[in-house]
């Protein structure tokens, strides 16, 4: 793991790769908190209208991701392209703290901010600095760059809050905080980063754009895509429940539920780590099931809890699954397409959506049918199900 670090550190793409990760997660770290309240409370946007939104925005988000992912294998130049993402994202975020009204914030949320997604060029371009090496040695570079991401939340959202509040700033200021984090990640891409104009790249065109999403819809590749993001969902399903059972249910308060949310970020670090050095021994796909059967546990253990630092002591155990499926299934989806790493980074967008989508449906039809930590007890099991798919797939089902 040492010897890993040590290497990003002092490649000098890789680094930047790093930087650029980091400083982008603060932006998203310092605008996502606050915009339904940006939103609702301060531009007065319906609940409907917002929700309406964001779901655009997600759609927008999607075909964004899948199509950046896949122009990045043959794109001419990669900083060009970054660069062009970063001042979109300073314009988005800017013309909202400069135009404060609930149309310039749904507009600059679902037709200029979803591009200012400079991650699918980040880890593409880092998996081709590292096209050498093993694939698990490959996917241990992809852990340690992802994990400067957990580090962002764990800083700025609460740098953010502590600044505006003692300050006296209005929370509109949110938008200027990211527009200059933006122009921070532009000014890296510019000043730092070499030119990464690949030699001999794939010629682009409609007909191969076209060509890799009938890829992406493969049989051998959607099976694989569906059972990680079935895992995954279990994960965002987390983020519905939580706070309600520390507070509805276990009569917690919501500093209650601050602290679990922050000790599990703060912990998904150091997990990330270390899941980067078991990579080479485990295997993406082992790795994977492990974190499954560890997140899956921590639902179970929420679910059966009683009082509320029942909960906080499964921090360790929830910042563990968690590490394995935020930092994994990337260099998994990048090892379905050797040589291709945009292609395999597109289906991260999908994983995203399909996850969100499922763990909606889970959360709905389980408070219906049960309480919020029943509710927790079903989406271990369609963790559980949903790693046996994997299981099954890799075995049966070849990925050519």
């Amino acid at each position: 793991m040492l010897s890993t670090i040590r290497f990003v550190a002092r490649h000098p793409v890789l680094r930047v790769y790093a930087l650029l990760l980091f400083v982008s997660a603060c932006a998203g770290g310092a605008m996502h908190p606050y915009m339904a309240l940006v939103a609702i409370d301060t531009l007065h946007m319906s609940g409907q209208g917002f929700a309406l939104t964001m779901f655009v925005s997600t759609l927008t988000s999607l075909v964004f991701g899948v199509t950046i992912g896949i122009v990045s294998d043959f794109a001419g130049n990669r900083k060009r392209l970054m660069a062009i993402l970063m001042v979109l994202g300073v314009a988005g975020a800017a013309v909202i703290w400069l135009v404060p009204s609930a149309w310039m914030f749904a507009l600059s949320l679902i037709l200029v901010l979803p591009f200012a997604n400079i991650a699918p060029l980040v880890f593409a371009g880092t998996r081709m600095e590292v096209a050498e090496m093993q694939p698990d040695e490959a996917a241990s570079v992809n852990s340690i760059i992802r994990t400067t991401m957990s580090a962002a939340w764990v800083v700025i959202p609460v740098a953010v809050a502590f600044v505006l509040q003692s300050g006296g700033f209005g929370v509109m200021n949110v938008w200027l905080v990211t527009a200059l984090l933006f122009a921070v990640c532009l000014g890296l891409v510019l000043l730092f980063l070499p030119d990464t104009a690949r030699a001999g790249a794939t010629q682009g065109g409609l007909a191969v754009y076209f060509s890799a999403l009938k890829e992406l819809a493969h049989p051998g590749i959607f099976l694989r895509l569906l059972a990680v993001s079935l895992i995954v969902a279990g994960e965002w399903l987390n983020g519905y429940l939580q706070t309600l059972v520390i507070k509805t249910t276990l009569g917690g308060s919501l500093s209650d539920a601050g602290f679990m949310a922050s000790g599990v970020a703060l912990m998904e670090i150091p997990f990330m780590l270390a899941w980067a050095s078991g990579l080479r021994r485990l295997g993406a796909v082992n790795t994977i099931l492990a974190g499954a059967a560890l997140y899956g546990a921590y639902l179970v253990l929420m679910g059966s809890a009683t009082a509320v630092w029942q909960v906080h002591a499964l921090i360790p155990l929830a910042g563990a699954g968690a590490a394995a499926l935020l930092s994994v299934p990337l260099s998994y989806f990048q090892d379905l397409f050797p040589g291709r790493p945009g292609l395999g980074t597109s289906l991260s967008p999908i994983e995203g959506f399909i996850g969100t989508g499922a763990s909606a449906a889970i959360f709905a039809v389980g408070t219906h049918v049960t309480t919020y930590q029943g509710t927790a007890m079903i989406g271990a099991g369609v963790m559980l199900a949903a790693a046996v798919m994997l299981v099954a797939v890799e075995r049966f089902v070849p990925r050519e």
